[in-house]
């Protein structure tokens, strides 16, 4: 299968389908997803995934581990990849949220790992690889990668696409680890029409709850019609990994063959146990990640308006005057935005990379780590200025310098990767 060294997205419905499909094993789950997706991603050396936790998320210490047609000569070396590469492949990728994309596109052209990979790879005629990987707050993760034996570079659309699908794989991931550890339940049955049949107390008394999983099932159904899934971009926007932050949508079929869908309570967890609401604790892990609400919004299928209202209710139970402040509160050095075309408009997606890389006073100058500590304790540009006798333009021009020497994009971002490293005395 597959003699073509282009990722292709079409069957992201059906393996969204596949996702949250909770028969069988996760063993069996997880080759369903390759059976699926092969079509799209086999270049011609075979594919493979494996499941992890937050400890566990390389192929080595998975105990879930599937391949379709993967070349045995590329599969006796995999694991020698982690044990050899300057930074470990699956170190790096499970220091992300979200990503995607051929090696170059998600380690960097200069990437030692990348050299190394093809060195160790060139016996098996394997120069290059597909990967998506994502994981959810509590550290459960899938990996879906396929070798290829020439560059892979899928475009903007495509990885756009995959990073959704990453989504939904590890939210379905997520809701069988809890079903299996009997730690979530079933809220409520729709009719495909999104006619509610049955309810917990949660949903019957709650008429807001109601409406959104009817919508929600409404929504999804239309996703998986034969017009709209031939469009990928516009059916993963209709039918989103979680109603409302709180609930998966499911196929549950009855005796008889009659289908309903089921919502199952499936929310990510949070590191903060404080006094949060259940939505406000999932803002809560976006957020201090250095989100926006836009990104937080997709990620947790709320509306920016909610997000907006649960960051204004974590500021001040958690007595926090601005968002720099959030970001040092989890204990994730670093996080980015990855910024990519999807349908017709442009979209941050979410791809959190959690390694503090060189100490962050071996990259920038004296002066500039002086004004990144100064961000990190919320201190505006025009304060720093004053404290350090120079323009406030000059302190603007500064900054945007430390953002791409560190790799980040705003105020909250620079105060993970400050966090994360071991910063002198404040000045």
């Amino acid at each position: 299968m597959g003699r073509t060294n282009v990722i292709r997205a079409a069957s992201a419905v059906e393996i969204v389908e596949a996702a949250y499909d909770l028969s069988g094993s996760e063993a069996a789950w997880l080759r369903a997803l390759l059976d699926v997706a092969r079509s799209d991603l086999d270049v011609g050396s075979g594919l493979y995934a494996f499941t992890g936790d937050a400890t566990n998320a390389d192929p080595e210490r998975s105990q879930v581990f599937a391949e379709r047609a993967l070349v045995p000569a590329f599969r006796a070396r995999l694991l020698e990849l982690n044990e050899t590469a300057p930074t470990a492949l699956f170190d790096v990728l499970r220091k992300r949220h979200v990503t995607c994309g051929g090696l170059e596109q998600v380690l960097g052209a200069g990437s030692p790992t990348v050299a190394q990979f093809r060195q160790v790879m060139a016996v098996a005629g394997v120069v290059d690889g597909f990967c998506m990987f994502a994981q959810d707050a509590q550290g459960g993760s899938v990996t879906v990668a396929s070798p290829a034996p020439a560059p892979v570079k899928p475009s903007p659309r495509v990885r756009g696409i995959w990073q959704r699908v990453g989504l939904h794989v590890v939210a379905g991931l997520r809701l069988r680890r809890k079903l299996a550890a009997r730690a979530t339940r079933r809220d409520a049955l729709l009719s495909p029409s999104g006619k509610l049949e049955d309810a917990s107390a949660t949903v019957a008394d709650d008429d807001t709850a109601r409406r959104a999983l009817g919508d929600a099932v409404r929504a999804m159904e239309q996703a998986r019609s034969a017009q709209v899934r031939a469009s990928p971009e516009r059916a993963l926007e209709l039918w989103r990994g979680l109603v409302a932050g709180q609930w998966s949508l499911v196929d549950h079929w009855e005796q008889g063959g009659r289908r309903y869908i089921a919502a199952y309570a499936n929310q990510p967890g949070s590191r903060d146990p404080r006094a949060l609401t259940a939505s406000e604790q999932s803002v809560l892990r976006y957020v201090a990640l250095g989100a926006t609400n836009k990104e937080a919004s997709y990620a947790l299928g709320l509306s920016e308006k909610t997000v907006s209202g649960c960051v204004t209710q974590i500021m001040k139970k958690l007595r926090f005057r601005t968002r720099v402040d959030l970001a040092v509160m989890l204990d994730a050095p670093r996080a980015v935005s990855l910024d990519l075309s999807f349908a017709e408009d442009r979209l941050e997606v979410i791809s959190v990379d959690v390694g503090a890389g060189k100490a962050i006073a071996e990259r920038l100058t004296v002066a500039e780590h002086e004004v990144a500590e100064y961000v990190a304790r919320g201190v505006s540009n025009a304060r720093i200025a004053a404290a350090r006798g120079v323009a406030t333009s000059t302190v603007a021009k500064q900054l945007q310098t430390i953002y791409d020497k560190l790799g980040v994009s705003n105020r909250s971002q620079l105060a993970r990767a400050v966090a994360g490293n071991e910063p002198r005395g404040a000045p």
